[in-house]
């Protein structure tokens, strides 16, 4: 048996190679190639390879399966004989990485599947896309800003908030920009509603998709994204690390008896985390119980931590909607009824 560490970058990869001896064989540099990969593959076939996980690995790792090879996908921020290292060149990395393959002592990332990673591509593009969309609108805001225009309706973007824009007063120069910034604005709007159909489309066909839509707040789009970005729900143990792989729980530090919270822990991926808060702004326009809850939690820590803390209840609930492939229902309170008092024993 063979071990591969690879040090991935944008334009090359640095292999090293080593038998289960922790004897050397090979450490070179190759650049990124499918070429590369299968000459890498089919000198040492039916190897065990480890890649850092980068935002080009989708490539490598399925170039290097189609070689017949074994792949692990380390985690960059848990690698800490790499991340804590005081001289880090390309071969001492895939050396460490090689070594700690050898060892069994990778800390894995997931690798998505090829169908997820398709679909949190057509969810980030959208995420991004309405980002645009709103850097334009706050850029011609800011044109208007600067004479002093405010539109006296809701909608400044609308038929009649198009209407009241045409009709001022503007500088040769603000009123090309204004014009150009609305034209841009309207492709993106078209485009959007494209990669909405092709979402809908997708999202019809993906059943945990599906069910998270009966979650009230998720919509069709929220819920694909969702869908897309958890991947597989059995990789998680139970409700708990799924929200802590969302870098939705506090930072906690602990000595002797002493232990402090802090601020949650923005570790793992932002888009789901990102959704979980737009869908709690929502559920708590939606349910009573949970406006109280909310109401009472914002006047002892603010608004901001209430609603985070709300995400969190939140990604419990569709944790149990994904675990247990049932759709949401609210579980309302049983009553209780008090026992009942029996006569002492003469």
């Amino acid at each position: 048996m063979t071990y591969i560490g690879i040090d991935l970058h944008r334009e090359f990869f640095v292999a090293h190679v080593e038998n289960r001896d922790g004897e050397k064989l090979l450490s070179q540099k190759y650049p990124n190639s499918l070429e590369s990969v299968g000459e890498l593959t089919g000198r040492f076939p039916n190897s065990k390879v480890v890649v850092e996980a980068t935002r080009n690995w989708m490539w490598f790792v399925r170039a290097v399966r189609a070689g017949g090879c074994n792949i692990t996908m380390a985690h960059p921020f848990r690698t800490k004989a790499i991340a804590a290292a005081k001289i880090k060149t390309d071969a001492i990395d895939a050396a460490t990485l090689c070594q700690l393959l050898r060892a069994n002592l990778i800390p894995e990332s997931y690798i998505a599947s090829d169908s997820e990673v398709d679909d949190r591509e057509l969810s980030r593009g959208r995420v991004n896309m309405v980002h645009d969309r709103t850097l334009l609108k706050n850029r011609i805001k800011a044109i208007l800003g600067k004479e002093n225009l405010t539109f006296p309706g809701s909608d400044l973007f609308g038929k009649k908030g198009r209407i009241w824009l045409n009709g001022q007063c503007l500088s040769q120069g603000k009123e090309l920009m204004v014009e150009n910034y609305l034209n841009l604005m309207d492709g993106v709007e078209e485009r959007l509603k494209k990669v909405d159909g092709a979402i809908k489309q997708k999202g019809g066909n993906n059943p945990r998709a599906n069910l998270l839509t009966t979650i009230p707040g998720i919509g069709v789009t929220t819920a694909f994204l969702l869908a897309s970005e958890i991947g597989s729900i059995d990789r998680f143990a139970n409700s708990k690390k799924f929200a802590s792989y969302f870098g939705l729980t506090p930072r906690l530090s602990q000595s002797g008896n002493h232990a402090y919270y802090g601020r949650i822990t923005k570790v793992g991926n932002p888009y789901v985390r990102w959704a979980l808060v737009q869908t709690a702004q929502r559920w708590v326009r939606m349910h009573k119980n949970s406006r109280v809850w909310f109401d009472r939690l914002s006047y002892r820590a603010g608004k901001k931590k209430a609603i985070v803390a709300l995400a969190r209840k939140l990604a419990v609930v569709v944790y149990s909607v994904l675990k247990y492939k049932r759709p949401f229902s609210l579980n309302f309170e049983v009553q209780k009824v008090s026992p009942a008092i029996l006569p002492e024993s003469s």
